[in-house]
């Protein structure tokens, strides 16, 4: 319990980020423990169960602002199964690497793979809560994310807290065994996990490399317009509501002092196609903001074309006029929040009611561009939470995009800690791609975010607000943008190896063993 405490804990509202180096610690101190008890199966059961509850008591809490949005208890409690679920995969797995020589190595393969695996699988994946988002609130290793991703500070961190606990115990059994007079020799016993901790230690420190340099600016507005708590959103027409007080806060924003370079509208500000019968009521506030703000670029739902049943989340680009000049569309969905796997299966269930349309997803990475040739990375909603998404996207044109834009609504979640916690992805996304980031919510908080995962002006919840920056740009690449995730892809398939080669090795035990008899 005490690892999943810690992981919990390393996490926004709480954010004590070197938390994280206990995690892995305990959880590998009760693995140890339970080895006390009978040999066979059921140790290995033991060893899930163990992975199981620390997943259930990190997320369990962590993921509670689900309760409050539409998914409900049912849907959190689902969630929370599923990491428990892949927790269990990484007790067993740190089960059976446990009395290895080379423990703190295999032990940060093991467990990054796990994050990695639970990042895609199943229905495109959640890895929310990995160790790495915590360390943004100012952890040394961040320049790590430049060249390897977020998932090199996982790495880093399971080796050198699994090292270090390591290097303790047999220290300690060595001096219990051999007395105090013994340390030399017990220092000794403990010389591999000791240099694995060093060298962990000194990778974590000295690789690190800056941010591509800044070259030009661009004057960013960003405007929240949600301000229906809960209990408030019974009010008769909640699209006009909200589309209203984003144009209201773009034009006393904006006053008579200059346009900005660029407006943003979060995602779902304009959450009826505005080019349809049903929205056309919203088409006149849109016009409104862009003929203030000269170029906006606005989170809107949009229908299918000749598909009434079906949606797009999108990012469309207006300059001048209501008229289309671009858009961007979400590729990266949310099951069961956006759409419905097998709907023909399931629509019978009441919960899912509250999603009648099917959203689709954008075909592949893309990058916009403003007037002025601009060129801009967008990310919408949930997508802050996969790397792969942030960096095709930034890398999606003839040269990379100068900037990183993040829209998302967050509404449903209420005052609940799930704004810090997506927030927090959005820091990680702007260290790894050395770019400012502009993260832009509908409910709050918006903000803006340096290479180094700083954060500026950040907004109340549930607040009409906006903020205003003169927002460097950046032409350079980070080895991240270049190379991708390398350590997520390679512990991914070391995962998959040692599961292999641990079936093969106990079938051959058991083939032996019945031979022997």
């Amino acid at each position: 319990m005490g690892s999943g405490f810690a992981l919990l804990a390393s996490h926004p509202p709480v954010e004590l980020w070197w938390l994280t180096f206990l995690h892995p610690a305990l959880l590998l101190a009760a693995l140890s423990a339970d080895r006390a008890g009978p040999p066979g199966g059921r140790q290995h059961l033991r060893a899930a169960g163990l992975g199981a509850m620390t997943g259930i008591v990190a997320f369990g809490p962590m993921l509670s602002w689900l309760i409050v949005a539409p998914a409900g208890v049912l849907g959190w409690g689902l969630l929370v199964l599923v990491q428990a679920a892949w927790y269990a995969v990484l007790g067993l797995g740190l089960g059976v690497v446990l009395e290895h020589r080379f423990l703190p190595l295999l032990a940060a393969v093991v467990g990054t793979g796990i994050d990695a695996w639970r990042g895609i699988v199943p229905l495109n994946g959640f890895e929310w809560g990995a160790i790495a988002y915590a360390h943004v609130e100012g952890s040394w290793m961040l320049p790590m994310a430049r060249i390897l991703g977020g998932r090199a500070i996982t790495f880093l961190v399971v080796l050198v807290s699994v090292a270090a606990a390591q290097a303790l115990f047999l220290v300690w059994r060595e001096a219990r065994d051999e007395g105090v007079s013994q340390m030399e020799a017990a220092l000794a016993a403990a010389r591999l996990p000791l240099g694995l901790l060093v060298g962990g230690l000194l990778v974590s420190i000295l690789v690190t490399i800056d941010a591509p340099p800044e070259e030009g600016s661009l004057d960013i507005l960003a405007v929240q317009g949600h301000d229906l708590r809960l209990w408030e959103e019974s009010v008769p027409d909640r699209p006009l509501h909200v589309t209203t007080n984003m144009r209201d806060e773009t034009l006393r924003a904006i006053g008579d002092g200059p346009q900005p370079d660029l407006t943003i509208w979060p995602e779902s500000s304009i959450d009826v196609d505005p080019t349809t019968p049903r929205g056309e009521r919203l088409a006149p506030l849109v016009q409104d903001a862009i003929d203030a703000a000269g170029e906006l670029l606005a989170g809107a739902t949009m229908d299918a074309d000749d598909r009434e049943n079906e949606r797009f989340i999108t990012a469309l680009r207006f300059a001048g006029s209501f008229e289309e000049k671009e858009r961007y569309v979400k590729r990266r969905l949310v099951p069961f929040g956006e759409f419905i796997p097998a709907r023909p299966l399931l629509e019978w269930f009441p919960p899912l009611e509250q999603v009648p349309r099917d959203a689709l997803p954008g075909e592949r990475p893309q990058q916009l561009m403003t007037s002025d040739g601009v060129r801009l990375g967008v990310i919408i909603c949930f997508e802050t939470l996969f790397t792969d998404v942030a960096r095709q996207n930034i890398m999606a044109g003839d040269e990379p995009a100068q900037i990183l834009l993040s829209l998302t609504n967050d509404a449903s979640f209420g005052e609940t800690a799930e704004p810090a916690q997506h927030l927090a992805q959005v820091r990680l996304r702007a260290i790894e791609s050395g770019r400012w980031a502009v993260h832009a919510a509908l409910s709050g908080s918006s903000a803006f975010v340096d290479p180094d995962g700083n954060v500026f002006d950040p907004t109340p919840l549930f607040e009409v607000d906006s903020i205003r920056r003169e927002v460097p740009l950046v032409s350079g690449v980070t080895p991240y943008l270049v190379i991708g995730d390398v350590v997520g892809w390679l512990t991914r398939l070391a995962v998959v190896v040692l599961a292999v080669l641990t079936v093969v090795g106990a079938r051959r035990r058991r083939v032996a063993s019945n031979a022997a008899e």
